[in-house]
């Protein structure tokens, strides 16, 4: 782990500017799903509270189907990874990558946010065991590969309009094995989301909201 852990922070060392660009954009989103959340409309507030508290009766009365939950799970993370590694790969995927990140932080703040304000403060239970653990994971891993596939599109978008896409760049030496980490991170990532945080949301679930 600790191996993994100093690949990672080599990456952050090596392209400081492209992490301080995604970790700014990111925290932005994360701002906006707070005040997105904090101005909704109560007819809005209100479906989603109802939708809210079916699903938290159902996930604690149901058994977890959890062959179905891994395939979702991986999906959703597929869905996430692969576009942000494609846009890599182009000389315009930088601002696309940004976005990304801003709509990631918008989706993890909106998220949190909800459940901690929905319920008057007693859905942070819920919120901490359904949002955190494996965001532990998710979160450095994705600004990681966001770092990366940043500066291989920046390096593409200067190779083709300002002729430097044939200097050498350390940074992007041993890239397969930096997206391996990612990958390895992400799929510890997946198996806690699948396999844990169920039986957390269960746990807390049948204890503060049945």
């Amino acid at each position: 782990m600790n191996f993994l852990l100093t690949k990672l922070n080599d990456t952050f060392r090596d392209k400081k500017a492209y992490f301080f660009i995604v970790l700014i954009m990111f925290c932005l989103g994360i701002s906006f799903g707070l005040y997105t959340v904090k101005y909704m409309g109560a007819s809005d507030r209100n479906d989603l509270m109802n939708y809210f508290s079916s699903f938290s009766n159902s996930i604690a009365n149901e058994p977890v189907n959890y062959g179905n939950l891994l395939f979702e799970v991986i999906k959703k993370n597929i869905l996430l990874i692969v576009p942000i590694f494609i846009l890599g790969l182009t000389f315009f995927g930088a601002p696309i990558i940004l976005i990304l990140d801003l709509l990631k932080g918008f989706s993890l703040g909106y998220t949190f946010s909800f459940m901690v304000t929905t319920f008057e403060g007693k859905g942070i239970g819920l919120a901490l065991v359904s949002v955190i653990p494996q965001n532990l994971i998710y979160i450095p891993c994705f600004i990681a590969l966001s770092v990366i596939s940043l500066s291989m599109s920046t390096e593409k978008f200067k190779g083709k309009f300002f002729k430097r896409g044939k200097n050498k760049n350390s940074f992007l030496d041993g890239i397969l094995n930096k997206l391996i980490i990612i990958i390895i991170l992400f799929l510890i990532g997946m198996l806690i989301e699948t396999y844990l945080s169920p039986s957390l949301i269960k746990f807390v679930t049948k204890r503060f909201y049945s």
